[in-house]
């Protein structure tokens, strides 16, 4: 029976436009159909980092011996194998050779801005120039040279099967389109409230304070059309969030070494400046909330920085604490009242920190920036919250070979998933910057191939 296309992509983002390319390449006829008006989704919004191991990069910055072995090992490491490790080593081991594939296709990295990423050592951070834009920009190029169809504007409402149970194409409302073999790359589901609700309970607890920083088009429904034709969710509960104050949404990923931040027991419970990678568990294990604690002199010492432009500023501290959104007072222990602190951990806390400001040394978790002391009214508390969301990583349970897995572990014929649709490749905790396009990027791609390749053997 004639087929429209051999493969049809729903999402234009990095992974649906690596895999528009990738399948193209194998000779596929392709659709991409997207819900937005122009292509790229979150992606296109992304700074496009690319987490990977062993590339010419790292050589040209003389970093030599880095493997896909020493990055999985990290990796599972770091996710406490928390992670499907199948999945993850195909991501390390393809990491390298499909950054090389996007080089040739003209996305440029250099070693000069190459980076240590996340909580490692070793830099694998490849931020690539012009941003994830440009890497939307330039893999839209190729697509469009390689005569592959977009239909933009239009969301894809379900899959098309069989008798069998193989996925056969899909249905945009009344209309139909027939293929080989879908790809799901819709991304994930930031911009869906009752999704949040179901699967990120943690995002979903920091109410009102949560935004999501990806595109309108986030809604989920890459899972959603998996799941109703029998595809598995797998990473409850996973998602990138980032500490913010809350004064406006304005995305800062940092916190500055002058402050402290403590639990409701008053104790701190980390460096302050530690990476965001790891902050917001750090929050989560506190409950959900710390409070950032500071005097006088420090407030108003805090002056606009090219990292430190809406928050942490004087002006601004000032201006919140009049409007009764910061906590201040005269007193450590009237502080700790007006904040549900514990008073007598709070200021023992700060009498071990103005002696370690004294001897300058952070002897509780060896923070390395400048400090201030805490002693010099008045006092103010901020509370702080992991409530910015970037990216989730609950979604379909996938192979290796990007396959979407139903609930005895095999994979549904003709679907595919890449991309932040998928939910078993994150952990608790993220990888670190580029952990998340790098695989959209490395998935697609395989997922373009893999697709093409099932889609022709219908035909053999």
């Amino acid at each position: 029976m004639a087929r429209d296309y051999d493969v049809i992509i729903v999402g234009s983002g990095a992974a649906g436009l690596a895999a528009a390319v990738a399948a193209a390449d194998e000779g596929a006829s392709v659709l991409v159909v997207e819900s937005e008006k122009k292509v790229g989704g979150s992606s296109r919004l992304s700074g496009g980092h690319f987490y990977a191991a062993g590339t010419s990069v790292q050589k040209a910055a003389g970093i030599v011996g880095d493997t896909a072995d020493a990055m999985f090992e990290h990796y599972m490491t770091l996710a406490q194998w928390l992670v499907d490790p199948a999945v993850v080593r195909r991501y390390c081991d393809l990491s390298a050779p499909t950054l090389e594939w996007v080089m040739g296709l003209g996305v440029k990295y250099h070693k000069e801005t190459l980076y240590v990423s996340g909580v490692g050592s070793v830099p694998r951070g490849h931020p690539p120039e012009g941003d994830g834009e440009e890497v939307i920009n330039v893999l839209d190029g190729h697509r469009s040279n390689k005569g592959v169809d977009v239909v933009l504007d239009s969301r894809v409402t379900g899959l098309l099967t069989n008798d069998e149970g193989r996925v056969t194409g899909i249905r945009i409302g009344d209309d139909e389109a027939t293929c080989g073999a879908v790809i799901l790359a819709t991304g994930g589901f930031g911009n869906n409230p009752e999704m949040i609700e179901k699967y990120l309970p943690r995002a979903a607890a920091t109410g009102d304070w949560r935004w999501y920083i990806g595109a309108d088009g986030a809604r989920g429904d890459g899972i959603t059309m998996g799941q109703a034709v029998g595809g598995i969710v797998d990473g409850h509960d996973r998602a990138l969030m980032l500490a913010t104050p809350g004064f406006s949404r304005d995305l800062e990923v940092a916190l500055p070494g002058w402050l402290v931040m403590v639990n409701q027991d008053g104790r701190r419970f980390c460096d302050e400046t530690a990476n965001y990678t790891v902050i917001a568990g750090l929050l989560n294990k506190q409950g959900g909330n710390a409070y950032a604690i500071f005097d006088e002199p420090a407030r108003a010492a805090a002056k606009r920085s090219p990292q430190f432009q809406a928050y942490w500023v004087n002006d601004v501290l000032e201006q919140k604490a009049e409007d009764g959104r910061i906590f201040r007072a005269d007193t450590l222990a009237g502080l700790a009242a007006k904040a549900g602190i514990d008073p007598d951990g709070l200021e023992g806390m700060a009498e071990r920190y103005n002696a370690d400001v004294a001897a300058g040394e952070d002897t509780a978790f060896f923070k390395k920036a400048a400090m201030a002391p805490i002693q010099t009214p008045p006092f103010y508390a901020v509370e702080i919250r992991p409530a910015i969301l970037c990216w989730t990583g609950t979604g379909l349970r996938i192979n290796a070979d990007t396959a979407v897995m139903n609930k005895a572990d095999k994979p549904i014929r003709g679907l595919y998933a890449a991309g932040e649709t998928v939910g078993n490749l994150h952990g608790d905790v993220y990888i670190g910057g580029g952990g998340s396009y790098g695989p959209c990027l490395v998935f697609g791609k395989l997922a373009g191939e893999n697709a093409a390749r099932y889609a022709k053997e219908l035909n053999d």
